[in-house]
């Protein structure tokens, strides 16, 4: 049985390395240090280069966000204690809270919050896109931001709670000397090593102290699965991303498995142009590839019941689903056979993918062999983990498996279907989509939750992927602490992390 849950992460692609030093205190050691392994290596200190996902935890300790998002994902007060919209919603205007300092003793003002804006808007990595839409930022006094638009953002306010609208001192915004924010810790250089672990110590002017109530994190970078594992039954760690298959083993030394929505995982089709591989130019060609997966099957074995079968790329918790869309492409290689010779590729046709084997094997053979057993002849390269998220976002392969993160409407759309998104690698253009998109930008309420069903069943229909499951992200925790998920969110912060008694 699938374990519902609420929140998603992003993609963690990276080398397998082992689990580096001794042991870690934890909080279960009762030095009230919180102790994480995260299987992403941090990116730089530079907001403009932050990705989201797992790479939040890295950020969190250090950098506070304008608005903190509550355990519904919803935005509240943080840096920014109020905020509204003007009518035509492309002006947004925050009021800062008073008497905030960098640790280096820089106010934190209007003018710190316009300089970080445009300043990660400028960049390339994901917390970049998600503030393409601003177009200038004024400073209007020392506790007032306005936030001008071009064009209404329906996911801006609630970007802000992550790297997006997190604040640097604008006197370190390239983080080449480490680190230097408002926020909760700071970064402690003697318990650093880069790549292998990081460590936070409280930062004793934060004005909200009571919501992070852990004396010191620790972070330790552990990219290969099995030695997070071993680090967390060894008691190393208080918390891992785990391995489904692993679950019981967790369970079996005693210690808590949670899970929540991760990502939409799948066949993703990066070339619906057919610039690379022309068959996927053609909608039958790529409605043949969402008939070749055995979707349920994959969500029981592979995953071990801990995701839930789809062909639809919105999940059950967004406003753009439809139950009525499930059943659209069952198991049927016959009929993908078929649709292929209708498009003119009786006997098939060859595509060079990737393979991810270092990072998700049981799927790579999987896909290789559906995709062989309707005619599809797959050539695979050899691409090291570390590559592979670069590899993929500048369009060097046609298709591949892959999994994003399971956002709110808006944030998919625009990641995902716009022209400019980051995760449009062929920066495919579709007019009467982007007609779809421009109206469901402007609208409220029912009518922008109906446009956002109305643009999910076109993907669908055009089979712009094909996705197999909603795949849940599953943790081993220690019965020190308590972690709470957040809907729509790519990773459990560090806040909804407290001690269990």
């Amino acid at each position: 049985m699938r374990r519902v849950g609420l929140a998603g992460t992003a993609l963690a692609l990276v080398s397998a390395t082992a689990c580096s030093g001794g042991a870690v205190s934890g909080m279960g050691d009762g030095d009230g240090t919180l102790t994480l392994a995260v299987g992403v290596t941090a990116t730089p200190w530079d907001l403009a280069s932050a990705g989201l996902g797992d790479y939040i935890n890295y950020y969190e300790p250090v950098f506070d966000s304008l608005v903190r998002l509550d355990k519904n994902a919803e935005a509240t007060p943080n840096l920014a204690t109020s905020w509204r919209y003007d009518t035509s919603r492309t002006v947004l205007t925050m009021k800062l809270r008073k008497g905030v300092k960098f640790t280096d003793g820089t106010a934190l003002d209007a003018a710190a919050v316009k300089a970080n804006l445009l300043h990660t808007k400028a960049g390339t990595n994901e917390a970049a896109g998600k503030l393409r839409a601003i177009r200038t930022v004024d400073a209007v006094n020392p506790s007032t931001v306005a936030i001008h638009l071009s064009a209404p953002d329906p996911s801006l306010i609630t970007s802000l709670g992550d790297p997006s609208g997190m604040v640097a001192s604008p006197k370190a915004l390239d983080g080449k000397k480490g680190p230097v924010g408002s926020g909760p810790y700071v970064l402690n250089k003697s318990g650093t090593t880069n790549g292998s672990v990081y460590t936070f110590t409280r930062n004793r002017d934060y004005w909200n102290t009571k919501a992070f109530p852990f004396k010191k994190i620790v972070i330790r970078t552990i990219s290969d699965p099995t030695a997070r594992l071993n680090a967390l039954l060894g008691e190393q760690v208080d918390w891992a991303r785990i391995d489904p298959r692993s679950a019981s083993q967790v369970k079996g030394r005693g210690l808590q498995v949670s899970s929540h929505v991760d990502a939409v995982e799948g066949l993703y089709i990066w070339d619906r142009a057919g610039k690379i591989v022309p068959a996927l130019g053609k909608v039958k060609v790529r409605q043949a590839l969402n008939y070749a997966f055995d979707r349920d099957a994959i969500a029981k074995k592979i995953n071990m019941g801990y995701a839930s079968a789809t062909s639809q790329m919105a999940i059950p918790e967004s406003s753009a689903y439809e139950k009525s869309l499930q059943g659209k492409y069952p198991y049927d290689p016959a009929k993908a056979r078929k649709l292929l010779a209708e498009a003119g590729y009786p006997h098939g046709f060859t595509v060079t993918m990737p393979d991810v084997s270092s990072v998700a094997a049981a799927q790579q053979a999987v896909m290789t062999q559906a995709l062989e057993d309707i005619g599809v002849r797959v050539k695979t390269k050899k691409v090291p983990s570390t590559e592979l998220f670069t590899a993929l976002q500048r369009g060097k392969y046609a298709m591949s498996w892959f999994k994003l993160a399971s956002y709110r409407p808006w944030d998919y759309i625009s990641t995902q279907l716009t022209a400019d998104g980051a995760w449009n690698p062929a920066k495919d253009f579709d007019p009467k989509l982007a007609k779809l998109i421009a109206t469901a930008r402007k609208a409220t309420g029912a009518r922008q939750n109906e446009l956002f069903k109305q643009i999910n069943r076109y993907v669908q229909t055009n089979a712009f992927n094909a996705p197999w499951d909603v795949l849940d992200s599953v943790h081993g925790v220690s019965n020190s602490i308590k972690v709470t998920p957040q809907p729509f969110e790519s990773a459990i912060p560090i806040y909804q992390m407290t001690p269990a008694s």
